[in-house]
């Protein structure tokens, strides 16, 4: 989880400052997140270097040199962690953003688990 917090941190970082790229230290939970990140497009792509012990994660802006992911907010903290039943993510609103939730399939977005009828732990909120 503390490389995870890690990593959101620097990814919100590096995109307020419009760094073309970062470098970390590859993890399963990360990779699973920056995969997730990539599918639904708010990452350009990330590519394994160093013999595959780190990850290079290429970010995405717009046109006008915006990033895409404007906000990223940790829901769940290690001491604290947040849990969303399926018939709690029907009634939150939709709209706006994307919640990532770990759940027994692995990570998932809120959209994903209301199709597969399933919950999990909240890890962040993007926006």
């Amino acid at each position: 989880m503390k490389l995870f917090c890690l990593l959101t941190s620097r990814i919100q970082n590096a995109s307020r400052s419009n760094k073309e790229f970062i470098i970390i230290t590859k993890n399963s939970l990360c990779l699973s997140f920056l995969t997730l990140l990539c599918k639904e497009g708010f990452i350009s792509h990330v590519v394994e270097i160093k013999s595959g012990k780190l990850l290079k994660i290429f970010l995405k802006y717009e046109l006008n040199g915006l990033p895409i992911l404007k906000t990223l907010k940790h829901l769940s903290k290690p001491g604290k962690p947040i849990y969303f039943s399926y018939k709690h993510l029907t009634k939150l609103n939709q709209g706006v953003g994307v919640i990532i939730l770990s759940t027994t399939e692995g990570l998932l977005t809120s959209q994903s688990c209301l199709k597969n009828k399933i919950g999990g732990t909240a890890l962040c909120y993007l926006i």
